[in-house]
């Protein structure tokens, strides 16, 4: 009876820690694509100064700081987004969406040390390489309607 009772305490023990979410199986999550759409402007903050954090090795002030220009970030560009769902010209939208992206990375910059903002910028030069690789091997096609 007793090993009864301790196969199933066991049992239970590793079907819970299976269907638990992990933090870094959120973060992969929050990576791709429709899961980052999805996301509040908070979990877009927080998901983007934990990143930094762990890639850049941030003190906890900077992480502050991070997640307070993220923050403002995502919920300017959560508004532009709302824009031109609504039928806002959207080639101007995007350039004011760059323009956006370029203030807070201005922001984001000042807040990181030298060593920091080397690796930071080689972290974007090889995100901005992947992704031209990814539309120049027609991994990120856009839907044509037909």
């Amino acid at each position: 009876m007793l090993v009864l009772l301790a196969a199933v305490a066991l049992t239970a023990g590793s079907v819970s820690a299976q269907t638990a979410p992990t933090q870094d199986r959120v973060l992969r999550q929050g990576q791709k694509g429709q899961g980052r759409m999805n996301m509040t402007p908070e979990q877009r903050a927080d998901l983007q100064a934990q990143r930094l954090t762990k890639q850049l090795g941030l003190s906890a002030d900077q992480a502050t700081q991070v997640k307070s220009i993220a923050l403002a970030e995502a919920q300017e560009m959560q508004s532009m987004r709302s824009n031109v769902m609504a039928g806002t010209d959207r080639r101007a939208a995007m350039q004011s969406m760059k323009a956006t992206r370029d203030k807070y990375d201005t922001q984001l910059k000042a807040v990181l040390t030298p060593d920091q903002l080397t690796k930071y910028t080689q972290l974007r030069e090889q995100q901005q390489e992947r992704r031209q690789d990814g539309m120049e091997n027609g991994k990120m096609k856009m839907k044509v309607k037909s």
